[in-house]
């Protein structure tokens, strides 16, 4: 039996969580949702599951830039789209020379991240 890919959403608002979730379970991924980096990171097993990332800019502590760093730190770690509500192209430029898939600027365009969803993680798949 082949397990959906596990997405981790970290965002501190919850209805961005709640949405994100019900969407993707609805695509057939299993979610698993943070308010917060400081939560993620408590649970250990959050990262080793995870097919990929997403991740809000402005989060309360830590913010989503910042956890991308400890992220990056771990062995394979998953790719990671970041979304913003007050984003600006600096931003953007920012996240995807850290390393991130893409930005996403909220509200998301849903068809645009299901597309950026599919592609990684087939890629990924393939390449393993």
């Amino acid at each position: 039996m082949m397990l959906s890919p596990r997405i981790v959403i970290v965002d501190d608002e919850p209805s961005v969580r709640s949405g994100l979730s019900n969407l993707l379970r609805s695509e057939g991924y299993d979610t698993h949702v943070f308010e917060s980096a400081e939560a993620f990171l408590r649970d250990e097993a959050a990262l080793a599951d995870a097919s990929l990332l997403i991740l809000d800019v402005k989060l309360k502590g830590m913010g989503g830039f910042d956890l991308y760093r400890q992220v990056a730190l771990h062995p394979d770690p998953p790719p990671v789209i970041f979304v913003s509500g007050h984003g600006d192209e600096n931003m953007q430029w920012y996240a995807i020379n850290l390393g991130a898939v893409t930005f996403l600027r909220k509200p998301i365009n849903i068809e645009t991240l299901l597309e950026y969803i599919r592609h990684e993680l087939s890629s990924r798949e393939g390449s393993r």
